[in-house]
């Protein structure tokens, strides 16, 4: 018994030694790592995102635009930051700031520190630098930021209501001003779809550039989703955005709610009943309408209608343009519906606008519902 326990003794010290063999070859392989990455990164070579403590980029509005005003009152008022990367720390909190003199085309980049106990912040101008990650903002002397008197921070609230407005207005204005650059902030999926070739988008905003200009944002909603914050923006037209920005303007978008419907979009669909469906129907055919987007619209219409009436896209898209108001307000109060068999007779009166000096027309949309979300239908106007 005495030599079984001696055994296991012996056992657990030689098991307890093994452990700490490997936790100090563990810790001298860390401490020889970190060596490594750091002489890389001092003779300019590897990749900064090797490190554990890498910033991650900023996708706070309220940070990046207390940081980006700080940065206007103390560099140039002109200022405007493209991008930011953050790196919190218990007392300090780091940002690594892109941006550029407004007009200037050269981009500029900083070093942003707040301290939280005191709320004082420093700024310092880097050099030497072509991209934000190469900026490694772990710097173990800075502790503090002594206040000098002039030099307090605070932040400025910047909601979700106010992201959506700057969304919308940075958008119109590339599309009216940088019309290629709107194009390239267009998600790649509904591009596809939607606009395959920037000629097409050109099309688009030649034809709605009169209607996307006097946009202003009349609802929205936000949600944190992995990775990216999507904001939906529904302007005073009832055009329907969804913006994915995964930094402040590092962002997406879609420039309506139909071309790729939600993932819920089918379940949501199905619980609506069939006179639901055939209003929901066609609100969507008004927007394509609305929208410039006649080919699609085009292939709502049934076959035989279509064949009988517009024998290709560009008699349809004349059609519109002369029978359509510019945009199309639907009068949902004026709905009538009425069923024959398991064709839907829809009734509704369209207006110009909302005013009292508005025009009216009405609409006869005849319906049938196919599988799933698919719809085939007719239409007259007078």
């Amino acid at each position: 018994m005495k030599n079984i326990k001696k055994l296991m003794i012996t056992l657990m010290i030689i098991l307890l030694i093994i452990c700490m063999i490997i936790g100090v070859l563990i810790y001298l392989n860390k401490i020889n790592t970190e060596k490594q990455i750091s002489e890389k990164i001092e003779k300019g070579e590897g990749d900064p995102l090797e490190i554990e403590y890498v910033s991650q980029q900023l996708n706070d509005p309220t940070k990046f635009f207390s940081v980006e005003n700080y940065i206007k009152n103390n560099i140039d008022e002109n200022f405007v930051a493209k991008d930011m990367n953050i790196l919190d720390e218990e007392r300090i909190t780091s940002y690594a700031v892109k941006g550029n003199i407004e007009e200037s085309g050269e981009d500029i980049y900083l070093i942003f520190r707040v301290d939280n106990h005191n709320m004082t912040y420093s700024i310092e101008r880097v050099d030497n630098v072509k991209e934000l990650k190469e900026i490694n903002l772990e710097d173990d002397n800075v502790t503090e930021i002594r206040d000098e008197g002039n030099n307090t921070f605070e932040y400025t609230t910047v909601n979700s209501e106010e992201m959506c407005r700057r969304y919308l207005e940075d958008f119109t204005q590339k599309e009216l001003n940088q019309p290629q650059e709107a194009y390239n902030l267009i998600d790649e999926e509904y591009k596809t779809i939607r606009f395959p070739t920037f000629e097409d988008y050109q099309e688009y905003i030649e034809e709605y550039q009169d209607i996307f200009s006097n946009a202003v944002l009349a609802k929205y909603n936000s949600e944190i989703k992995d990775g990216y914050t999507e904001y939906t923006l529904v302007d005073n037209y009832d055009t329907s955005y969804t913006v994915k920005a995964k930094g402040v303007w590092d962002y997406t978008i879609r420039l309506d709610n139909y071309t790729i419907k939600i993932d819920t979009y089918e379940e949501n669909y199905n619980k609506l009943s069939e006179e639901q469906k055939i209003q929901s129907n066609v609100y969507i055919f008004l927007q394509m309408i609305n929208t410039r987007d006649y080919k699609h619209a085009y292939e709502l219409l049934d076959e035989t209608f279509r064949n009988n009436n517009f024998d290709t896209l560009d008699t349809f898209k004349e059609y519109v343009k002369n029978n359509f108001f510019n945009y199309n307000l639907n009068t949902t109060t004026d709905v009538k519906i009425n069923k024959e068999g398991n064709t839907y007779i829809y009734e509704t009166i369209i207006r110009s606008g909302s005013g009292r000096a508005a025009e009216d027309k009405k609409l006869t949309v005849i319906m049938q519902l196919e599988e799933r979300t698919d719809f085939r239908m007719s239409f007259s106007i007078e």
